[in-house]
């Protein structure tokens, strides 16, 4: 059986090529599912999983599945709930906010010619 990691890193790999700009986690506590929501040329693309993603576990598989595709990232602390990765390609700045069950990434990368 997978870890909730793991499915994320999956899911985040599949849509990793495609530069989106922002990550979304959304968990809905009633139901117990969680979305993923991806914003990638102004559209936003939707995969649902039928079980509560935990904010570590996505966090972490964001984050090693752009260490695998853009090499290691630096982590930069922002404030007690942000933190940015960045390294010359992409940069990443987490914003967590638990309470409404929301956690947003913005991705940014390094233009190329």
């Amino acid at each position: 059986m997978k870890t909730q990691k793991e499915i994320v890193k999956e899911i985040i790999k599949e849509y990793i090529s495609e530069k989106p700009s922002k990550i979304v986690l959304i968990v809905n506590w009633e139901s117990g599912y969680s979305d993923i929501i991806f914003h990638i040329n102004g559209e936003k693309v939707q995969r649902r999983i039928y079980e509560r993603i935990s904010f570590t576990s996505f966090g972490l598989a964001v984050k090693e599945a752009y260490e695998e595709a853009y090499g290691n990232l630096e982590t930069i602390p922002i404030s007690f709930r942000e933190e940015e990765y960045k390294n010359q390609k992409v940069k990443l700045h987490f914003y967590p906010t638990g309470s409404a069950g929301v956690f947003d990434i913005y991705v940014n990368y390094a233009e190329t010619p």
